[in-house]
């Protein structure tokens, strides 16, 4: 990975962020930056049972953060605020799943620490996102290694949970296209049944693969749920390019949850507030939780 300030992307998400954020704001005199600021994060809790999860891991606790968009949109101290909101949580583990920065990776050493100091007893993980990628993903990874954070690029680790019983943390570094997804998970894959308990992904795409293979689950972003949705249908959302885009999927007993994030592109989010969530996961059949019984 090597710097890339100077290449294409970089200089047309500089310029769409000029357009957009900087550009719009400026037009209503910062009252948009402003409302967009005192916006609530919210933190979602769920109980989820899934019917491949081992009953070993039943009541691991999982916080899970992901596109903070650290920047214009989202100032240092409203970010270490943001993870803040996870003490207190009773948390076995922290997933990250991609797009700490916007667009320069400065000031992100100082949100790893907070994040880091997150109590999880069975430690932090990261995956990179593509905004990561796009100043110096070198200097990202760097800095939360740094911090004591776990980053997977393309790999998995154990961790143990007790007597002769561990927990495989698989992760994947950012790719667009579906193929390039499944390639990176399959070289996570292994001879593990499954290859590993839980899938960090930046890109939903990710769980094509990781349903194949049977992983239980799988935890990603990037899609920031359209940051415009129906209310109460955080699926029907702006994000028109995704078909996985907000909230729980399932397939052949493999889950997908997509957060909606936690930063922005642009400032505004109508019926998709900005979220982290907490999930503790068990073995069982599987019901969504997002799905409202019939009537």
């Amino acid at each position: 990975m090597a710097r890339s300030r100077s290449s294409g992307k970089f200089k047309r998400a500089r310029l769409r962020h000029a357009l957009f954020t900087r550009g719009a704001d400026k037009l209503l005199g910062g009252r948009l930056l402003e409302r967009h600021l005192e916006n609530e994060i919210v933190v979602r809790e769920h109980s989820i049972a899934l019917p491949s999860w081992r009953s070993s891991h039943d009541g691991l606790r999982i916080g899970h953060m992901t596109d903070l968009h650290l920047g214009d949109l989202m100032p240092i101290d409203r970010a270490e605020a943001t993870a803040e909101l996870l003490n207190d949580r009773e948390l076995d583990l922290v997933a990250f799943t991609g797009d700490a920065v916007d667009l320069e990776h400065d000031g992100v050493d100082r949100f790893f620490r907070t994040l880091a100091s997150v109590p999880a007893p069975l430690g932090h993980y990261l995956v990179l996102g593509n905004h990561d990628h796009l100043d110096d993903p070198e200097a990202v990874v760097g800095a939360a290694r740094e911090a004591g954070i776990t980053v997977l690029l393309d790999e998995a680790v154990s961790v143990s949970t007790g007597p002769d019983a561990s927990l495989r943390i698989g992760g994947i570094d950012w790719a667009k296209r579906p193929s390039e997804c499944s390639e990176k998970v399959e070289l996570i894959a292994g001879d593990g049944e499954p290859p590993c308990d839980l899938l960090l992904s930046h890109n939903p795409k990710g769980f094509i693969e990781a349903a194949r293979l049977g992983i239980p689950l799988t935890l990603a972003g990037h899609t920031h749920g359209g940051q415009v949705a129906i209310k109460g249908r955080p699926d029907r959302n702006l994000a028109v390019a995704h078909r996985l885009s907000a909230g729980f999927y399932e397939r052949d007993g493999s889950v997908l949850f997509v957060s909606t994030g936690v930063g922005a592109w642009f400032p505004l989010r109508v019926h998709c507030p900005a979220e982290l969530v907490v999930l503790e996961v068990r073995s069982g059949p599987w019901s969504d939780p997002d799905r409202l019984p019939a009537d």
